[in-house]
């Protein structure tokens, strides 16, 4: 059990009493130290020891309450060589909407995700993987990505499941999207069209994909299908390692 201290018992404080009493490493206050942020009012020639004034300690809880407000360290020293009032209510005000901004963004991806869960789960639930059959759509959306080149980049492809869509030897990236992803997304759409398709599945790795392609065909030998594919991750490399356990759902127009 750590020893404790009353503050009013003291006049100066130890480093390591200083951090007991706000919850903080000595490599912290060792590292405001060294910025000259917040120093000790004594030490010794070799800062064998070092003592903070009783009084710091307010000192010291502006630099906690302003961390916590996500605050940098080289912001929190310009203000408080210069705090007044209204310069605090300013910087105030500018964290409350800094903390605005990023908390819609966190929210935005917090949904994102979800729906992503709930996607997966959706599409595994009474999954047959070795059926091929004719399904009726209707039309849904997604965000362009383009080329592979361009997917990594995207933030679209990490918080969204991913579709590519086939056109002979060419593949587009995209990242399909809800009704509700849309009502919280500034970006550009595209539409895939509502109709009855081949459905099937791929196990495996997507290099052999095409290898799927030709057994849905073979497996539904009278079917028109058009000459573009759209294939969905179900199981991808964000939730398996293993790349055979990789699942994908393989939707081919049919004309």
């Amino acid at each position: 059990m750590k020893d404790t201290f009353r503050i009013t018992d003291n006049d100066h404080f130890t480093v390591s009493q200083m951090g007991q009493l706000f919850g903080v490493s000595p490599q912290t206050l060792h590292h405001y130290d060294k910025m000259g942020l917040f120093q000790p009012e004594m030490r010794d020639e070799n800062n064998s020891y070092r003592l903070y004034r009783f009084d710091q300690i307010y000192q010291l809880a502006s630099i906690r309450f302003l961390r916590k407000l996500d605050l940098p360290l080289e912001d929190i020293r310009g203000y408080l060589n210069e705090k007044t009032l209204d310069g605090t209510l300013a910087v105030l005000e500018e964290r409350m909407e800094a903390l605005r901004e990023q908390w819609t963004s966190l929210m935005r991806i917090h949904n994102a995700i979800e729906r992503k869960i709930l996607f997966t789960e959706e599409k595994l639930r009474n999954l047959d993987e070795d059926s091929v059959q004719i399904r009726t759509f209707p039309e849904r959306r997604y965000i362009p990505i383009g080329h592979e080149e361009q997917l990594y980049m995207d933030d679209s492809f990490y918080f969204y499941p991913t579709l590519v869509l086939y056109q002979g030897e060419e593949r587009l990236f995209g990242a399909y999207v809800t009704d509700a992803d849309i009502a919280d997304s500034e970006a550009a759409f595209g539409s895939i069209p509502a109709g009855r398709y081949l459905t099937g599945y791929h196990r495996g790795p997507y290099e052999t994909i095409s290898d799927s392609f030709g057994r849905m065909r073979s497996a539904a030998p009278g079917a028109k299908v058009d000459s573009w594919i759209v294939a969905q991750n179900i199981i991808d490399q964000f939730v398996e390692n293993d790349r055979s356990q990789y699942l994908t759902e393989i939707q081919m127009p049919l004309l």
